[in-house]
């Protein structure tokens, strides 16, 4: 009966097909995995920041370009690309703080990354407040007031831009990430008024003390 259909053989043998989807299916497992090693070294270069080691964003850089150029033959896997630039972002701004009292602008970053998506910028950015949160806790725990003062005003910052957009619709997870900014930077105000009160009772007690021992 089968034999009798028309056009059968050609219906039964569109190997383009499986050859199609088979080519689509290598091209997202090589996107996932080029998009967890970005994750995993940006995770790598933040580490390094925080112990003041030097650092190069050129690989990273390279590997985002690189990552956005599998995207094209299908443009739906540019999905893929939003958590990798995140990461990259929170990297890199936390270092041109750290380093370079600098925060970068959009404009700053395409120059280095020229496949940068505006929104990825915008929820990196989110991520910055966490780490700079990091930074304020253990500038307090050295009872470096200076930089505890800078790191919070930054915090700020920070949250007052991300706050500006309202986009919800058209920047997936905004609002979540703006929540947990909003959290975060009232929390490390709170540890900051604390330490700031606590470290001048401690030298007003440490000036009455050395009183009494004259």
């Amino acid at each position: 009966m089968e034999k009798n259909l028309l056009n059968y053989d050609n219906f039964n043998n569109q190997n383009e097909l499986i050859d199609f989807f088979e080519n689509k299916d290598l091209k997202r497992e090589k996107i996932l995995k080029l998009s967890r090693d970005i994750v995993r070294n940006c995770g790598i270069t933040i580490r390094k920041i925080q112990k003041d080691e030097e650092v190069s964003f050129n690989q990273l850089t390279n590997d985002l370009n690189n990552l956005h150029s599998h995207t094209v033959e299908f443009p739906e896997f540019k999905k893929y690309l939003g958590t990798p630039q995140q990461e990259y972002v929170e990297a890199i701004v936390y270092h041109m703080i750290t380093t370079h009292k600098k925060i970068p602008t959009y404009e700053d970053l395409k120059k280095e990354c020229s496949t940068l998506l505006k929104e990825s910028y915008i929820l990196g950015l989110c991520d910055v407040i966490g780490e700079l949160r990091r930074k304020v806790l253990d500038c307090i725990s050295k009872d470096n007031k200076d930089d505890a003062e800078f790191y919070n005003d930054v915090m700020e910052i920070l949250y007052d831009f991300i706050m500006k957009f309202d986009y919800y619709h058209v920047i997936d997870n905004l609002r979540r990430k703006q929540d947990v900014s909003r959290s975060l930077v009232e929390k490390t105000n709170g540890d900051f008024i604390n330490f700031v009160e606590n470290l001048k009772l401690r030298n007003e007690l440490k000036k009455l003390q050395e009183s009494n021992d004259l």
